[in-house]
């Protein structure tokens, strides 16, 4: 019983130690505007992202690829071309989500309504369902199989590098960003496009 009673008397005491421990690591936060451009550090951010994705953007609905590949194919008008992401290298010295930056270009675009997007990802997992729905666990009247698929016309690809420059205090990075569309027929580089985001440093020393 003793026991039982030091241990309701110091139980407390625990409690209010664990919360002023708790308060010391307090943790506060807000949401931000992703359309706000922020410069936390010298590494690609979100804004780099964005401005590099707007400018794309902007850049490919302008050229008249679409409009020469429907005259030279032999297209009607309301016939969009499919396009198939192939990669964007990182030749840079950071960890960059790369894929992020070609998701957010290709959702914009898609939504513009002039092209279509084929899933190159989702593939072989594609073939691995058909070998599925063929083995014959599935009904005969839900069979999908191959033969109906379609084919890319374009492949859009990319590629980033960086600059560092850097002097005393002061340093600098240049960003450039690479993204061209090949046509699958024929080879032809049908456009191109480039962006350059040059960010300026200085930093300052400890307890300045």
């Amino acid at each position: 019983m003793l026991n039982a009673k030091r241990v309701l008397y110091i139980s407390p005491l625990l409690v209010a130690v664990s919360l002023a421990l708790s308060g010391c690591t307090s943790f506060q936060g807000d949401y931000g505007d992703p359309e706000q451009a922020q410069i936390i550090d010298d590494r690609w951010n979100p804004t780099d992202a964005t401005m590099t994705v707007k400018k794309m953007v902007k850049d490919m609905s302008a050229a008249p690829w679409v409009q020469n590949w429907r005259e030279d194919m032999k297209k009607k008008p309301t016939d969009r071309p499919f396009l198939l992401v192939d990669d964007m290298e990182n030749r840079t010295s950071e960890v960059i989500d790369t894929k992020a930056l070609f998701e957010d270009l290709r959702s914009q675009i898609l939504n513009d309504g002039k092209v279509r997007f084929l899933d190159g990802d989702a593939r072989n997992k594609i073939l691995n369902e058909y070998k599925y729905q063929q083995s014959g666990v599935v009904k005969k009247d839900q069979i999908k199989g191959p033969g109906n698929q379609f084919g890319a016309d374009f492949f859009l690809t990319g590629a980033i590098s960086s600059i560092v420059s850097k002097q005393g205090g002061k340093s600098s990075v240049q960003y450039q960003i690479e993204m061209r569309l090949t046509n699958i027929s024929t080879g032809e580089l049908v456009w191109s496009g480039v962006e350059k985001i040059r960010k300026n440093f200085k930093r300052s020393s400890v307890g300045w």
